[in-house]
């Protein structure tokens, strides 16, 4: 299985850095600085400072999903581009700064976002990120005219509250923080807090009818993006998992002393037993392998022991 879909996706990968590009017709507008994509009719990505924000144009107004620091006015400056309908509702993906830092910005809008989202925000009292006026549990139907977005909480695979936005009709999923069209998850697997959660995000998501993947960061790309995230991580759970058959405590804590430093040296062998493995097989397939190829397979193996 990994063969076959790894060597559908080598043939593929530099092509998907540039899906943005195929699916653009509003690349970078004279005089911005931002771009601006269509990926679907009425769907449009904004991209600006390695950060994305989407939003949807419906009979009734615009949708907005995210409204990241590193974007901040240009959502606005980029939604006069194709409407002159106003922005009536603003959704979070989760609670982190860097995508709903400027919220704030935002006026007379219905903010909307899962209810641990809303717990946290009203934990942390930050003016930048609003508190939502409008929170789900498990999942929640938007619908404005005859346009429905889907928000679905697939579990904390990044954060508690993390949503995914679901556009059934555009066949669009956009997830933010999760994987990485082209690359590998960011640190830590995206930071998860929960391992076995992010993995069965991932299998959720595959679940879902869509034909373009949209990132909190980066390119934009297709469910084979997701399908080759979701090998990769199988490779990291196999490749713990023989790594914690395979390596000797005795000889890898040989001449260390102190049980941290022991704990260490072990876990240092684990580490590069699954890293190794990884690197072989995935150098030059996805971007990022050789530098969180560690982290990862530290995460993964400490999830295998404890999960």
């Amino acid at each position: 299985m990994y063969t076959t879909t790894m060597a559908r996706y080598s043939s593929v990968a530099a092509a998907s850095f540039l899906f943005s590009a195929l699916f653009s017709n509003l690349a970078y507008a004279q005089g911005t600085d931002y771009e601006l994509q269509e990926i679907k009719p009425g769907v449009y990505v904004v991209s600006a400072g390695g950060s994305n924000s989407m939003f949807l144009v419906t009979q009734e107004g615009v949708v907005v999903v995210d409204a990241p620091q590193a974007i901040a006015d240009k959502i606005f400056a980029a939604v006069s581009e194709v409407t002159d309908r106003p922005i009536t509702h603003l959704i979070y993906s989760h609670a982190h700064k860097d995508h709903i830092g400027a919220a704030n910005l935002f006026e007379n809008v219905t903010i909307i976002a899962h209810n641990e989202t809303a717990r946290i925000l009203n934990e942390r009292n930050d003016p930048d990120r609003p508190v939502p006026d409008m929170n789900f549990t498990r999942e929640m139907n938007l619908q404005l005219g005859d346009q429905v977005l889907q928000l679905l909480y697939p579990g904390p695979y990044h954060q508690q509250g993390n949503t995914f936005v679901y556009l059934p009709e555009h066949r669009v999923l956009m997830a933010v923080d999760h994987v990485a069209p082209g690359g590998v998850p960011w640190k830590h697997l995206s930071v998860t807090p929960d391992v076995p959660a992010f993995i069965e995000s991932i299998d959720q998501a595959l679940a879902l009818d869509f034909d373009v993947f949209v990132a909190g960061h980066g390119q934009t790309g297709t469910k084979q993006d997701i399908l080759v995230q979701q090998e990769y991580v199988a490779d990291l759970r196999e490749n713990a998992m023989a790594a914690l058959n395979e390596v000797n405590f005795t000889e890898a804590t040989q001449g260390v002393n102190g049980s941290s430093a022991m704990t260490e040296a072990y876990f240092n062998a684990l580490t590069k037993s699954c890293a190794d493995k990884i690197d072989a097989k995935w150098q030059g397939i996805l971007e990022g392998i050789g530098v969180w190829t560690d982290e990862h397979c530290e995460r993964m193996l400490i999830s295998v022991r404890v999960d």
